[in-house]
């Protein structure tokens, strides 16, 4: 049913003429509205599933596509054109871009809450992708290493960034599906990497005087034109500030409504305020432990894990390239169905620890190591899952943040650049590509094991009481000593409370 709003919520109600005017009397698991939206409503959030989703999703896809493009390139000729191995230069790649992420993050994510971000998001995306196409003329590792920074650098607005974006358009209760959503998009982008370097290989071998895992750079390049020119032109911006030329002036004061009805109004500045209301939360210690935690599983790494698997193993370079993106499929069954699944039971905590129990069993196979081919491959498929804590955590942030844009923003991006700046070094010393497949001497199942087990405890019980500990705290400060409630408070602290997890 339609949120009705209250009197701390200041709605101007006339500028909201068309209600919700056919209500459904039965609510199944697959639907994608509120019961009882009206077809006006309906409309509109088709528009910004069309419009503001689609460009996140393209987007993020690219972002995916062009983090894991020198992973396939590596496994797909580079190594033995450059002379690559002993060095660990595939490790080191990835660790470069990786600073570049958590040194820009926090930055861009605050720069997104000041400049509009059509003209941030889309500038950001065509410098990245100018430093992916410059990768195709590298010959030595220190090349690479530089412009992986960089793609890193300019990266780092994507994610957390587009996040902040869903989070501000999209009511709680929609929240698990779209981000579901947008982070699949980023699966697809890591499959696709897959399935075009296999292309490249079979077609573009040797053509106009190049090897194929350099076209694959090019081609990365090539499609992001079409994405900014669509985001410069089509992207909305925020609900407060939107010139969107495709929303009606109704559809306008209703994006707003909707979010005020929550009690998620934009409330904060920039201003010297902003470090004491971030420090002083909750919510931006207990995601940063849940990010930890599920960042040093490594499964973020998966894909590349099994790649070098098969390659040990004497796969075909099309099959080093292919099998893996089976770890991707099951990432986007998962996403979708445990964001779906939140959404309905309204909590993330039974998803969490159903999925924290499947990695368990994955990475205990990883570490036995000696088993059927059979069962080692659907570890590694299984291991897929692991992508599904992702939207599930940023949805948590983006509702538990409330109004507070700047602790929404700032702790969407601190917490991915947090999990970054300790898996970087973690599967840099524990996961070394010369270790490659088992990890045997650096015992690095052994310790992702260990933070698997972390991360379902603490998604699962720890947030539990978290929440429940912040819930009663919110609830004494709202009640006065006799016993009355104040009238609803508009200040950034009184929006930060806790929402069912």
């Amino acid at each position: 049913m339609t949120a009705q709003p209250t009197p701390g919520d200041r709605i101007d109600l006339e500028a909201s003429t068309i209600q919700p005017a056919v209500k459904e009397t039965k609510s199944g698991w697959f639907q994608w509205h509120e019961p009882g939206t009206s077809k006006e409503e309906k409309r509109l959030i088709f528009k910004l599933d069309w419009f503001l989703l689609s460009f996140s999703c393209l987007t993020f896809f690219l972002k995916q596509l062009d983090g894991n493009n020198v992973s396939n390139a590596y496994v797909s000729g580079m190594k033995e054109e450059l002379g690559f191995g002993k060095g660990n230069e595939l490790s080191w790649m990835n660790t470069y871009f990786n600073i570049g992420i958590i040194i820009g993050g926090p930055v861009a994510n605050m720069i997104i809450t000041i400049v509009r971000p059509r003209f941030w998001l889309t500038g950001c995306l065509m410098t990245w992708s100018l430093f992916v196409l410059f990768l195709y003329k590298c010959n030595t590792a220190t090349e690479f290493y530089v412009l992986r920074f960089f793609i890193g650098l300019f990266e780092s607005a994507a994610g957390p960034g587009l996040h902040f974006i869903l989070g501000s358009w999209y009511r709680k209760s929609e929240l698990g599906r779209r981000s579901a959503l947008f982070v699949v998009s980023g699966v697809l982008g890591q499959m696709f990497s897959g399935y075009l370097q296999a292309a490249l290989f079979a077609g573009m071998e040797g053509k106009g005087g190049m090897a194929a895992w350099r076209w694959l750079f090019i081609f990365d390049f090539l499609l992001a034109i079409p994405v900014a020119i669509y985001g410069m032109f089509c992207f909305p911006d925020t609900p407060h500030r939107t010139n969107a030329w495709w929303l009606n002036e109704w559809e306008k004061k209703r994006v707003i409504e909707r979010i005020e009805e929550e009690g998620r109004q934009p409330m904060g500045k920039m201003d010297l305020t902003v470090l004491k209301r971030i420090v002083f939360s909750w919510q931006i210690y207990a995601f940063s432990l849940a990010w930890v935690f599920w960042s040093l599983t490594c499964g973020s790494y998966i894909i590349q894990f099994m790649g070098l698997y098969l390659k040990s193993a004497g796969w075909s370079t099309t099959n080093v390239n292919n099998i893996p993106t089976a770890i991707g499929a099951v990432n986007f069954t998962f996403m979708l169905s445990t964001g779906y699944a939140a959404d309905k039971i309204g909590s993330r905590v039974p998803v969490c620890g159903f999925v924290g129990t499947l990695l368990t069993f994955c990475f205990i196979i990883f570490n036995v190591w000696d088993v059927p081919t059979g069962l080692k491959f659907t570890a590694f498929f299984l291991t897929g899952c692991y992508g599904c804590i992702s939207p599930l955590l940023y949805g948590w942030v983006n509702s538990s943040c409330g109004g507070d844009q700047q602790l929404r923003a700032f702790t969407l991006a601190w917490i991915t650049s947090l999990g970054l700046g300790v898996v970087t070094p973690f599967q840099l010393y524990l996961f070394p590509s010369s270790q490659a497949p088992r990890y045997r001497k650096t015992h690095g199942y052994a310790a992702a094991l260990v933070f698997v087990v972390c991360l379902g405890l603490w998604t699962s019980v720890g947030m539990w009481f978290v929440e429940r500990w912040a819930a009663k705290r919110t609830k004494a400060k709202e009640v006065s000593p006799e016993g009355s409630i104040f009238e609803k408070k508009t200040t950034p602290e009184a929006q930060t409370g806790p929402v069912s997890a």
